[in-house]
């Protein structure tokens, strides 16, 4: 984006090894974009040889994990080894056995949290929400979305811009509707510099509870923008469902229903979707982690209480795997096959090779696949034709995932995962588009760009 480099919060490509399987020439894939991309094009510092695991984590060498799970689950004490560490452990509550973590009760939790809480999640501050609802955050979005539209506006563009049709911008998991209030905002102000009518911008909240949606619509500071016609707002599961119907404007965003390109804005939603837990562990064998959900408690009368998950005692286990993981994902299987593909030969190779104990630990993958299966639903809405905006905490450097580990769950009233940036800049790449990265590695927010210019032709398809 060359309106990337004009503001203040800016996105840069990542300077990680790339996915080894096909992407676009990005010049020649939009022609609007050259000139940012070449901006940006410096080569990034190397990455460290070596990278600390995440706060939170215990890094297991190979040795030590495979005393600890033995047949691939979690051992029983000994007699003596229970009688070394004092008084037995209490009962625990087996919620559900060992199965794949996407489908996992962990996310009915989850669910259960935010419908029972609703919007006091946010205004009780049980839920983090500071770093990604204020206005500076808000005006920075505005910019990058600012800058597509100007390179969208260019005639050499692949994703032109029809003014006579709404340009939607989609947020999904908008919560308390404060971000959205402060980027509605900052495009408004702006409209005298976006090359694009300010009217035709139609900027969607969406949530999958009905509690948000009775806060939004009877919100004070709302009902401007709702009279103009560029708010609405719409109950949305970002993990099931494939269309949304917009209460105001009374019509509904399908696949094939819109001719501008959508922007999709994710703000720490991705890391409360689904996730599947991988390793590759030496030399290059894929596993898969499956997970049992229990509590701490003996006995759980309610198993979808909120308070579950104060008290969250999970267990995980690893299987082999094959690259054919995922059947059955909308014609997304090639993309998530040749993501599991790369990792497992990067990984495989380097720790295979390497005299650096660090690397020959293996490493812990979480795919973000709910996160990737929303963005294919949504994204068929205009014809693979978009732009998606997301902050959230989370990775985009491989490196990070070195060492074999159970994955970090954070309890903060409900819970979140890391976001694996890197594996859906994989997805997009895989699909002909591109991602740009925030490049700071320590950075508590991660916010990354991902572009598409719409789906190849069926034989282009078919080649790659």
């Amino acid at each position: 984006f060359s309106g990337l480099l004009g503001a203040r919060f800016v996105l840069l490509r990542c300077g990680s090894p790339r996915p080894s399987f096909r992407g676009p020439d990005v010049n020649s894939a939009c022609g609007c974009l050259r000139e940012g991309l070449v901006a940006m094009s410096d080569p990034s510092p190397p990455l460290p040889q070596s990278t600390p695991s995440m706060p939170g984590m215990h890094v297991l060498s190979i040795s030590e994990q495979d005393r600890r799970q033995g047949d691939g689950g979690t051992p029983a004490r000994t007699a003596d080894a229970a009688g070394a560490a004092g008084p037995p452990l209490p009962e625990r509550c087996v919620l559900e056995d060992f199965t794949r973590c996407s489908q996992s009760h962990l996310w009915k939790l989850m669910m259960s949290f935010y419908d029972r809480k609703g919007v006091e999640s946010w205004s009780q501050g049980i839920v983090p929400h500071f770093i990604t609802c204020n206005s500076f955050i808000g005006k920075a979005y505005a910019k990058v979305l600012q800058g597509f539209i100007s390179d969208c506006a260019k005639p050499t563009s692949a994703l032109r811009l029809d003014p006579q049709e709404p340009l939607y911008i989609i947020e999904l998991g908008a919560g308390s509707g404060k971000f959205s209030f402060f980027m509605l905002k900052a495009l408004v102000e702006m409209k005298d510099t976006l090359d694009f009518p300010i009217d035709k911008v139609v900027y969607v909240m969406t949530d999958f509870t009905e509690n948000n949606f009775n806060f939004w619509k009877d919100h004070p500071e709302l009902k401007p923008y709702f009279e103009s016609g560029q708010l609405d707002l719409a109950i949305f599961d970002a993990v099931s469902d494939t269309s949304i119907r917009l209460a105001n404007r009374g019509i509904t965003l399908e696949a094939g229903s819109t001719r501008n390109p959508i922007c999709i804005v994710a703000n720490y939603l991705f890391d409360t979707l689904y996730h599947d837990i991988f390793q590759v562990s030496v030399p290059g064998v894929l596993k898969e982690g499956l997970i049992s959900v229990g509590s701490k408690r003996s006995e759980e009368p309610d198993p979808l209480d909120p308070e579950i998950i104060k008290r969250l005692d999970n267990h995980f286990r690893y299987n082999e795997i094959s690259d054919e993981y995922y059947q059955e994902e909308d014609g997304d299987e090639v993309h998530y096959r040749r993501i599991l593909h790369w990792y497992r030969d990067f990984f495989g190779t380097s720790v295979a090779s390497s005299n650096d104990a660090h690397e020959r630990t293996g490493a812990s993958i979480l795919l973000p696949i709910g996160a990737l299966r929303a963005l294919r639903r949504l994204t068929a809405f205009s014809g693979g034709k978009c732009l998606v905006i997301s902050g959230d905490k989370g990775n985009n450097n491989p490196e990070q995932f070195r060492g074999l580990m159970d994955p970090h769950i954070a309890v903060h009233g409900s819970f979140s995962v890391m976001v694996n940036y890197h594996a859906i800049g994989a997805y997009f790449t895989s699909r002909g588009g591109f991602a740009l990265h925030n490049p700071q590695e320590e950075a508590s927010l991660k916010v990354s760009a991902f572009v598409l210019t719409g789906e190849p032709s069926a034989p282009a398809a078919a080649a790659a």
